[in-house]
């Protein structure tokens, strides 16, 4: 399966789409909330003995913070970057990677991709993805099917 999961809990401000690769600092980065948001998604996984492979993330250090609370890893790669900061082109280009990602993925464990908004309601066709919520997406071939759709909400 391939779990496509937001980013946990931030506090919004004004400067949320800056972004300063090696300097979180001048990012929008997890709440006290988000932490423990991510602990939880992780301590979830593991009771329920889901394996987890491969977890790529979005370069912004909350969703790289989200990956590495839940499932002690990430690795970041540009094409989970929120649209709204690329050219039209590019925000495309990196959507047909993604979907392709879903549909190439076929293992005895589970890819985590942890991404913004906007990236998942594109795939998965929902108008909003609430912070922390995430779906998962079988492969059957040339598309997926969503077979599952957590809210995590205040929980």
């Amino acid at each position: 399966m391939v779990v496509l999961l937001r980013h946990t809990h931030v506090d919004m401000r004004e400067g949320i789409g800056h972004l300063a690769p090696g300097n979180c600092a001048e990012e929008l980065n997890l709440s006290t909330r988000g932490v423990e948001q991510a602990k939880r998604i992780g301590e979830a996984f593991r009771a329920r003995g889901i394996a987890v492979g491969e977890v790529r993330t979005s370069p912004y250090c909350r969703c790289i913070d989200t990956g590495t609370l839940a499932f002690g890893r990430a690795t970041p790669v540009e094409y989970l970057m929120p649209p709204g900061v690329l050219s039209e082109s590019q925000a495309k280009s990196n959507q047909e990677r993604v979907l392709q990602d879903v549909q190439d993925h076929h293992s005895s464990s589970n890819l985590v991709m942890i991404t913004h908004d906007l990236n998942i309601s594109n795939i998965v066709l929902e108008p909003s993805i609430a912070m922390g919520d995430f779906f998962v997406l079988r492969p059957n071939g040339t598309d997926f099917d969503v077979i599952g759709k957590i809210r995590i909400g205040d929980k």
